[in-house]
């Protein structure tokens, strides 16, 4: 199954404080979102899984980074990502092999990690 990315508000590309390639989205959770299929059908919320293969697709479109990781490293999910929320999505290549991201509602925190890819 092809990987289908929220639609953006707003996109861009930039450079972080430390002059590290960027990227910055921020999207609303579509209702009919195709990820909140079945999880969890009395109160959807976006898997986990969805989020980070966002951030894989996204990675290798804009960098041509692999498809595939080798590990994940400090993944957390702070709250859930709910259909209708407005949600600010960061990605910083750290190296050729590794991004961080970050996705947040203002300034409350969702979820965020770090990918090495293979």
């Amino acid at each position: 199954m092809q990987t289908q990315l929220p639609d953006f508000i707003s996109f861009s590309e930039g450079l972080s404080d430390k002059e590290k390639p960027l990227l910055c989205g921020r999207f609303m959770l579509a209702a009919d979102c195709i990820y909140l299929q079945g999880h969890f059908p009395s109160t959807p919320i976006l898997p986990g899984v969805a989020q980070m293969d966002w951030v894989i697709q996204l990675a290798g479109q804009h960098w041509s980074t692999p498809t595939s990781i080798q590990r994940i490293e400090v993944l957390k999910f702070n709250d859930m990502i709910l259909p209708g929320a407005t949600v600010d999505l960061v990605i910083e290549r750290k190296r050729e092999d590794c991004v961080t991201f970050k996705y947040s509602d203002g300034d409350k925190a969702l979820s965020s990690g770090r990918l090495v890819f293979n």
